[in-house]
């Protein structure tokens, strides 16, 4: 009995070992991007304003209608938008067509949508600066309530993917001798497509992470429409203010003997890596 116990007891610990070699192991670091090495037809082709602001331009539709699930006295306020709405001059000399990666964040963003998430999505694609070829694409979505993070907009998500995956910070020209992963030419760099245009927040992040395209479908407006109901309208208006007519929160300047020191650490120390 004593031998069974023994014998049954060093099961247990194998066992018990193995487990936590599973539990607490290093990530494999595998990468989630899509290899594809193909020619890049660039960004969408220029719409003529001419065709667009004819009172008949009608834009194009897939006719996606899903169907409404709601409140049934709620359901004449909520139909199936169109078109998108673009007010005042905001979008004037820059609308564009589509191309399959515009169509791809689309796509990301209703699947985000269907599985719970925030209605929104992102594609990054990896471009060899040499060869002008697609050599990898990333495909991110929302993941706020998920991660409960309010900062996990699909933007924000997918370049934090992409930037760990690369093993670089700016995306506006990856060096082949430092990125993590292969490429052709010398130097690449990513251009990013979303769902819809980035809130403040995300454009700081594609400025800060050196992105140098930026293609988006959806507008602000279409974002804050009825039932959708994600408007950043009023960090527009607060960014648009002196810091003494903010009217949201309170923001205040405190001055204190040692502001300065990690600034001046900084650039006194001579070993900073800066960005």
């Amino acid at each position: 009995m004593k031998k069974k116990a023994a014998f049954v007891e060093i099961i247990l610990i194998i066992f018990f070992i193995f487990m936590a070699s599973i539990c607490f192991a290093e990530p494999t670091g595998k990468s989630t991007a899509t290899e594809v090495n193909e020619a890049y037809e660039g960004v969408p082709a220029k719409l003529d304003p001419a065709v667009t602001k004819d009172p008949s331009y009608i834009q194009p539709w897939n006719g996606y209608n899903p169907p409404y699930t709601g409140k049934k006295e709620f359901e004449k306020y909520l139909p199936s938008q169109t078109y998108n709405i673009k007010a005042e001059e905001t979008y004037n000399g820059i609308e564009v067509g589509s191309n399959k990666w515009m169509v791809m964040a689309g796509e990301e963003a209703l699947n985000a949508a269907k599985s719970g998430g925030g209605p929104f999505g992102a594609v990054i694609v990896q471009i060899d600066d040499k060869t002008g070829k697609v050599i990898r694409y990333w495909k991110g979505h929302n993941h706020v309530t998920e991660w409960v993070d309010p900062s996990a907009h699909a933007e924000i998500s997918t370049i934090r993917t992409v930037c760990k995956e690369l093993g670089v910070i700016d995306l506006g020209k990856i060096e082949k001798n430092k990125a993590k992963l292969p490429q052709t030419g010398e130097t690449s760099h990513c251009e990013i497509y979303s769902s819809t245009e980035p809130c403040p927040m995300c454009y700081a992040t594609i400025c800060w992470a050196n992105i140098p395209v930026l293609i988006f479908s959806c507008t602000r407006y279409d974002a804050a429409a009825q039932g959708v109901n994600f408007s950043d309208e009023k960090i527009y208006n607060e960014l648009a203010k002196l810091y003494s007519k903010r009217t949201e929160r309170k923001v205040l300047q405190s001055s204190i003997p040692n502001s300065l020191d990690a600034f001046n650490y900084w650039k006194r120390s001579g070993t900073s890596t800066h960005y």
